[in-house]
């Protein structure tokens, strides 16, 4: 398989080789990928195109082309020195030679393979694609699905692992844990098989390769595995050795998958001492403390250099995103730090290992940090998990905050671990309601540092956009915040005075620092906060009517994320923004099955903002999909919420306002009333143009007769040059919906194809259009038995002398009737009768 690139190699080599250019093929690659079979394809080639190919120089034939093919020759001196010195006129050489060889295309060739133009084929491990294909034929496409995991990492993609454990296993598909279990044992004989033909010496130096891991230089390793030079010289050409290793300067087993197995060939006691000789050769070579960390990890061992080791190690791993193996090893340096505290810095590098892929194992990390940790810090860790603790948002995170507030000081870390609580405080699902009054923007605590403090600033700015009053103070202190906390600082405050100025209708600047978030984020190696910033982006985009462009920022985020990483309290918001957004593109379904998803938190026995915005965005759903009494459930449970919070600002969650619509919908018209005014003045008391047009846009919505006129005109005046476009074209389509009732048919088109002009349909529009296209019926019976009879005629393009003469009435009689018809059906003359009636 996934061998059409190699072969159509080995058709211009041939074609060379025929036209009696000395040409020469190597097959490069690991043990077990088909080198051989490679090799062998390459022959069937050459015999069908004529050339007489052999495998020995002795049976060479003495006239003619002809082509030596040799699999697993030797290279290097050995093999310089191999040749059979002759007295005998030389033979033609072939015109082909083709030889397999390992992956270290440094090591030279023979001398007979030096010669004329040279191709080189690399033989690679099969991908996932081709052992899917393999797996289906064996055992067909749902068994294949679920074992494709396990398959690929317990092969690796190796053909002489994969095919005979398919062999092995014909029939009814194995359990992946068997599938793998059985792969490992195939693996280690593979390795036993290929070890088998060579030389002590050259299975000495691929065990120690597969100790050194590309740390160690060829010589360190030929030390290693206890060799002498001449030794380790005639092993390193050995075709075993040079097929399981990379490059030979820097020794290393070709993947971890086989130096694993090949250290499982070894028993406990040889292994150990392998290891820690490998230990005490780098400490004595004087290793980088990350290496030193990798080497001791394998062991058990207790000295004081060990703790920072490791830590040197895990950090490494972090850095080049292998959290996995980070977590393991800073995991080991906690366990041998000797102090009685743990140091800051393990934890901290600890808790970002875990953050990315287990967020509220990272938090206990961070609210160790602060528990634990010597206050005040010089090493900024205390600060970062303060800042990182703060994004979290929980009763627990806001609780540790305090604690590190408590024991910090008057000094400058001291104001903003304070300023981080009272934003965590602000932020938790409990904490407006019970620690208002720490919320002073400009104040400080007595023998606090001068300096601006960001972070008590963002919670005042947040504090002002769930009270829903002063707008210009919460953009003054966001503001405030975006210009003087900087970049490379807290990110936390940042975030919120994004998110704030996104309330406050300042959309450019809201983006902007948005955007330079995310991007910091990525550069800094914080993926969570990168996330946390493109969800931000997707509200944004859903506030100014741009759903497309918000489904782009989710995207992006759940990239930077996979969704199942999420902190389980972030993931009710970035539930509520995917179901809000497959709701405005008009896709139902993907809303229901985003919430039909296994992973999703419950919506209804949690507290905080995010599960707010989950309910509203049920509700929503259910109003959309014409469930009305289920929207005012889950509504009024939003609101509930809400209010708890200290939230009732409909800019923040407009839960009211919907709620209106829905108990019209469930005939409480008295309630949708009392909810309208309730969201009207909120709305009014936070004072901008885009939430005060949108309210009343639902409220003309929840609404009938004139006063939803009055909502619908006033809503078209407050949005006409704001950026929520969407809202717009919604209020033109509902106020178009007005004059199709009434009989104004070409009125209601004008306000339509504007309303399509500002944005695509959306179920206002078709709903709309779908009254304008089916009147024809209640057209007719608006019109007298006489008019709509002259009205037929006219519409079959009758001319009114025509009518008179037929219905035998006079032409002004007909004229009469006609400007009658025009006003009752509320079109602009005779060309529009057609449509108006329904003719043909």
């Amino acid at each position: 398989m996934e061998r059409t690139g190699e072969l159509a190699v080995w058709e211009r080599a041939v074609r060379r080789a025929l036209n009696g250019a000395a040409t020469t093929v190597v097959v490069r690659g690991r043990p077990g990928t088909g080198r051989s079979a490679l090799l062998a394809a390459g022959a069937e080639l050459a015999r069908r195109a004529g050339l007489h190919v052999v495998t020995e120089p002795a049976r060479a034939p003495e006239t003619g082309p002809w082509a030596l093919f040799t699999d697993d020759v030797p290279t290097g001196p050995v093999a310089e020195a191999a040749g059979p010195v002759s007295d005998a006129a030389p033979r033609p050489g072939p015109v082909l030679r083709a030889l397999t060889g390992g992956c270290d295309a440094s090591l030279p060739l023979p001398p007979d393979a030096q010669r004329g133009r040279r191709y080189e084929l690399s033989s690679r491990p099969l991908t996932d694609q081709a052992v899917g294909a393999l797996l289906v034929r064996a055992y067909g496409r749902e068994a294949a699905d679920a074992l494709l995991p396990a398959a690929t990492a317990a092969t690796g993609g190796n053909p002489a692992v994969l095919c005979p454990v398919l062999r092995r296993w014909p029939g009814t598909p194995p359990d992946p844990d068997a599938f793998a279990a059985l792969a490992d044992q195939v693996g280690r004989h593979h390795l036993r098989t290929v070890l088998a033909g060579s030389s002590p010496q050259a299975s000495a130096l691929v065990t120690a390769s597969a100790v050194a891991a590309g740390h160690f230089s060829f010589r360190q390793v030929r030390e290693l595995a206890g060799l002498t030079p001449p030794e380790g010289e005639q092993a390193r050409t050995e075709p075993a050795v040079a097929g399981l290793l990379g490059s030979l300067v820097r020794p290393r087993v070709y993947d971890r998958l086989t130096a694993e197995r090949l250290l499982a060939l070894l028993d406990a006691d040889r292994r150990r001492l392998l290891h820690e000789r490998a230990v005490r050769l780098a400490r004595r070579e004087d290793f980088a403390p990350e290496v030193l960390g990798l080497l001791v990890s394998r062991i058990s061992l207790d000295e004081p250099w060990v703790a920072d080791a490791l830590h040197a190690a895990g950090t490494a791993a972090r850095r080049s995103g292998d959290d996995e193996t980070a977590v393991v090893l800073l995991d080991r340096a906690l366990d041998h730090a000797a102090a009685a505290r743990p140091p800051a810095k393990t934890l901290l590098e600890l808790a970002k290992a875990q953050w990315a892929r287990r967020p509220a194992a990272a938090e206990r990390a961070f609210r160790r940090i602060l528990l634990e940790a010597e206050v005040p810090d010089d090493s900024g860790a205390v600060l970062f998990a303060a800042d990182m603790l703060t994004l979290c948002a929980g009763d627990d995170a806001a609780a540790a905050l305090g604690a590190a507030a408590a024991r910090a000081g008057t000094g400058a870390e001291g104001r903003t671990l304070r300023g981080l609580h009272a934003l965590a405080v602000e932020a938790s699902p409990t904490g407006s309601a019970r620690v208002a009054d720490l919320i002073s923007p400009g104040a400080r605590e007595a023998g606090d540092a001068p300096g601006f403090d960001a972070p008590r600033a963002a919670a005042g700015a947040w504090r002002h956009c769930l009270d829903g009053r002063r707008i210009g103070e919460a953009r003054r202190l966001a503001g405030a915040v975006l210009i003087r906390a900087g970049r490379g600082g807290l990110l936390t405050p940042r975030l919120v005075a994004s998110r704030v100025l996104a309330v406050t209708e300042d959309v450019a600047p809201a983006r902007a620092e948005s955007l330079r978030i995310a991007a910091e984020a990525r550069r800094r190696g914080m993926p969570p906060v990168a996330g946390h910033a493109l969800l931000d982006l997707a509200e944004l985009a859903l506030r100014t009517g741009e759903p497309e462009r918000a489904g782009q920022w989710l995207a992006e985020a759940t990239d930077e994320v996979p969704r199942r990483d999420w902190h389980p309290r972030t993931l009710a918001r970035l539930t509520a923004v995917e179901v809000l957004v497959a709701v405005e593109t008009g896709r139902t379904d993907l809303a229901e099955s985003v919430l039909a998803r296994p992973d999703r938190p419950p919506g209804r026995d949690e507290h905080g903002l995010g599960p707010a915005q989950l309910l509203f965005a049920r509700g929503v759903l259910c109003l959309r999909t014409g469930r009305p009494s289920e929207a005012r459930a889950y509504l009024r449970e939003c609101g509930r919420m809400a209010r708890a919070l200290g939230c009732v600002n409909p800019a923040v969650l407009p839960w009211g306002s919907h709620l209106a619509v829905a108990e019209v919908a469930c005939a409480a018209p008295d309630t949708a009333g009392r909810l309208v005014a309730e969201s009207l003045a909120a709305a009014r008391s936070w004072g901008a143009p885009g939430t005060v047009g949108a309210v009343h846009l639902w409220s003309g919505l929840a609404l009938s007769g004139r006063a939803a006129l009055v909502h619908i005109r006033t809503a078209l005046r407050l949005l006409a040059d704001m950026p929520p476009r969407r809202l717009y074209a919604r209020a033109v389509a509902a106020l178009a919906s007005g004059p199709s009732d009434t009989g104004l048919p070409q009125q209601a088109r004008h306000l339509l194809d504007e309303a399509v002009g500002r944005d695509r349909t959306f179920p206002l529009t078709a709903e709309v259009a779908a009254r304008l296209t089916a009147p024809p019926d209640s057209n007719r019976s608006r019109l007298s038995p006489a008019q709509l009879r002259v009205a037929l005629l006219a519409a079959k393009g009758w001319s009114n002398t025509a009518i008179s003469r037929e219905l035998s009435v006079g032409v002004r009689t007909v004229e009469l009737h006609l400007t009658h018809t025009y006003r009752a059906l509320g079109v602009n003359g005779r060309s529009d009768l057609p449509v108006a009636l329904g003719h043909p």
